[in-house]
């Protein structure tokens, strides 16, 4: 994570609608120019002199275990490159106002993630089902022999305010464990996790969605070592 950045949303959006009712091209009073300082509001995102801050999803180590799992698989597990829409596939940092027109989407302008975040939860996710030792080995993409393929199709990654002074980070996203052999779908899994955000602006946001992300990791190893023990010689290579 970068230095300390306090954009928030509520005072741009603020800051936006009066600037489209009075136009640009106006001399500004003098109580808005501190604010869109401090809200980090196009004024100063436009300017590609200015480089917004670059965070990555990152909580403490305690909040990071991941203890080995009570079983082990003599399997190889390939893992897919994470697929994400379209909106969803670049490096803002998106967020919602539930109470004020929810289904529109907005950036910040002055943070924005390290890298995409399909690229993000894989990063992790790959590094959490290799520290539970589940599987023999875990793979990425073309790197080598599988028995088993799973993929994870990421649908929503963002900040949502329920109030000016309230918000929480979501991940959803849906898993399919498959046989590298055959193709065949073994098993299939919707994720929809949140997590509260400690302060109403990027940062809290940041810290938001990398608690989320680490209850996924756990919630996707928990599922495929239920589904490990329930499918038998299903998961077996050749099945």
């Amino acid at each position: 994570m970068t230095g300390p950045q306090n954009e928030h949303p509520i005072a741009k959006q603020a800051i936006n609608r009066r600037t489209r009712r009075r136009g640009l091209a106006r001399l500004w009073p003098v109580w808005v120019l501190p604010a869109l300082a401090l809200a980090g509001c196009s004024l100063l995102g436009n300017n590609p002199s200015v480089s917004p801050s670059r965070y990555t999803l990152d909580v403490p180590a305690a909040s990071r275990t991941h203890p080995a799992a009570a079983s082990h698989y003599p399997l190889t597990l390939d893992l897919r490159s994470i697929r994400a829409p379209g909106w969803l596939d670049s490096k803002r940092m998106l967020y919602r106002l539930e109470y004020d027109q929810g289904q529109r989407l907005a950036a910040y302008t002055r943070s924005a993630w390290a890298d995409t975040p399909a690229d993000l939860v894989g990063d992790h996710l790959e590094g959490a089902l290799s520290a539970r030792h589940l599987f023999a080995a875990v793979l990425g993409q073309g790197s080598g022999r599988a028995d088993l393929v799973l993929q994870l199709a990421l649908q929503d990654f963002s900040q949502y305010f329920t109030a000016r002074d309230a918000s929480h980070g979501r991940i959803a996203a849906q898993a399919t464990l498959l046989s590298a052999d055959s193709g065949a779908v073994i098993a299939q899994k919707h994720f929809d996790i949140s997590a509260p955000a400690p302060s109403a602006d990027a940062e809290g946001g940041v810290q938001a969605l990398s608690r989320a992300d680490a209850r996924l990791d756990r919630a996707i190893t928990g599922w495929l070592n239920t589904t490990l023990a329930a499918c038998g010689g299903a998961c077996q290579p050749g099945a």
